[in-house]
């Protein structure tokens, strides 16, 4: 086993998108210093500290409040993009998350593959990370705080180096262990300063002077004992934001974050195996003041590129209020991905033409607006005229009727009967002559008839439909009204 974790110590400020403020900055919780910016630990600022002595050491000092709310959502976020390089992720709140890396260096080839794909995604974030890298889940943890790097402690094959690890381990501070504070102040006390100090004690005695849990914490150190961590699940609903230090003040600016909360969906619909329905954006502006707006989609496949175009079409629509702190995106509706069984060579073909077909309807939709486009769809009705009707191309689809259940029951099958493709609305009469029928030219009945009967609880229609020819050459489909007896034009075929 090869387990990495992934430490944030600045996440707080991450969260918050204030880890590179130009000026000082600190954020509180209960009227005490939790953590402060570069520029604010330049000024004497440290963790723990009372405001008040923080006020009156920096009086330029800036404030804000601590989001545990928009940390987890930040650390899940990073779990997300951790789940392309394993498949065993695992949160470690507050600021880290665990990856068991056996199966991934075969596919990446070596570890150090993976670790520039690591450190090249967090700078370009703007994040500072720290790396732990060993056997078992609680060493890598724990060693991540002294942020060494894995070439140090694993060869170019992905194999863990026993002597230069334990070494680590002997060195790591007694205070970083999951202990009891009652129990980590008697070690310190008793002169116990380092791991390897305490490992070089009897087992037995450290049990009966500390209890069952010192034990238990070495044990899962040296793999001797099961350390279950719950895996991580990707969450119901995708959430990811980007900040901006001085904001931005052009929509053009606002193309390169769109771009990457884009990607960062596109990872997400990849691990829950869906399809989002929606984009839910939201400006938060630098005076305060907070802008959402929506994206409705009808895609059929995510393209992230198509996408952006649509996003930027939105925007046009759209006058900014001021600068952009901070865009977020979120997105709740979602449906599974499409499972079609189609031929074997049309596969491609099809798909990207309904894929261009569902696109070009949401630039219809952005361009005219919404309820302005709308398609034909079928159901179920006796008459002809009534088979389609006009329904709004974003209204949730209907189930298709089934043409071929009169099969069931004895009765000819729709799929072996002719119908025109255009049909005249209202029905257009034709003349009724002792030579024949006539509209604007003879007609001459070729096959039928087939009759229609039904509507009896409304009002009664009884047809009997043929085909025909007109004297230029056209096929027509006419039917004569059993109950008024006169004839009438209902549809060409093509």
């Amino acid at each position: 086993m090869l387990w990495l974790c992934l430490r944030l110590p600045e996440l707080p400020l991450n969260a918050i998108g204030e880890n590179q403020a130009a000026g000082p900055l600190a954020l509180t919780h209960n009227n005490r210093i939790v953590m402060a910016n570069t520029a604010a630990r330049d000024a004497g600022l440290a963790t723990d500290m009372s405001v008040a002595t923080a006020m009156s050491l920096c009086s330029t000092l800036e404030l804000r409040c601590r989001d545990m709310e928009c940390e987890r959502r930040q650390l899940e976020n990073i779990a997300l993009w951790a789940y392309r390089f394993s498949g065993d992720v695992c949160l470690c709140p507050p600021n880290a998350i665990l990856l068991e890396l056996s199966a991934s260096l075969r596919l990446f080839k070596n570890l150090a593959r993976l670790y520039r794909r690591f450190i090249s995604a967090f700078r370009r974030r703007g994040f500072n990370v720290q790396l732990g890298i060993a056997h078992t889940p609680l060493a890598a943890e724990l060693l991540s705080h002294q942020n060494l790097s894995p070439a140090k402690l694993v060869n170019g094959a992905g194999q863990l180096q026993q002597d230069t690890l334990q070494q680590a381990l002997h060195s790591l501070p007694t205070p970083l262990l999951p202990l009891a504070a009652k129990t980590l102040s008697t070690l310190q006390e008793m002169g116990l300063h380092t791991l390897g100090s305490i490992k070089a004690l009897p087992r037995a005695g450290l049990e009966r002077r500390f209890g069952k849990d010192i034990s238990s914490v070495l044990a899962k150190l040296e793999g001797e004992q099961t350390d279950i961590r719950p895996k991580f699940i990707p969450p119901e609903t995708f959430h990811a934001q980007r900040h901006f230090d001085g904001g931005l003040h052009s929509k053009q600016q606002l193309r390169f974050p769109i771009s990457a909360l884009l990607s960062e969906l596109e990872h997400y619909l990849r691990l829950r195996q869906c399809l989002n329905r929606d984009l839910g954006w939201e400006f938060h502006y630098l005076d305060g003041s907070r802008e959402p707006w929506s994206l409705d989609l009808s895609h059929r496949h995510f393209d992230r590129r198509s996408l952006i175009e649509l996003v930027m079409l939105r925007l046009e629509r759209l006058s900014l209020q001021g600068a952009v702190e901070t865009l977020s995106l979120c997105c709740e509706q979602f449906i599974s991905n499409e499972q079609a069984n189609e031929q074997l060579f049309d596969t491609a073909s099809n798909s990207k033409q309904q894929e261009k077909a569902a696109h070009v309807l949401d630039k219809l939709r952005l361009r005219l607006g919404p309820h302005r486009c709308h398609q034909f769809s079928l159901q179920d009705a006796h008459l002809p005229e009534l088979s389609w009707v006009l329904r709004d191309a974003y209204a949730p689809k209907q189930k298709r009727p089934n043409l071929n259940t009169a099969k069931e029951n004895g009765e000819s099958t729709h799929s072996k009967l002719l119908r025109p493709n255009w049909l005249c609305h209202p029905p257009e009469v034709i003349k009724e002559t002792s030579a024949g029928l006539y509209w604007q030219g003879e007609l001459q009945l070729l096959q039928g008839p087939e009759r229609f009967d039904g509507q009896w609880w409304q009002q009664r229609q009884t047809r009997d439909y043929y085909i025909a020819r007109h004297q230029h050459g056209a096929l027509c489909w006419i039917f004569k009204d059993c109950l008024n007896r006169r004839w009438y034009l209902h549809g060409f075929f093509g």
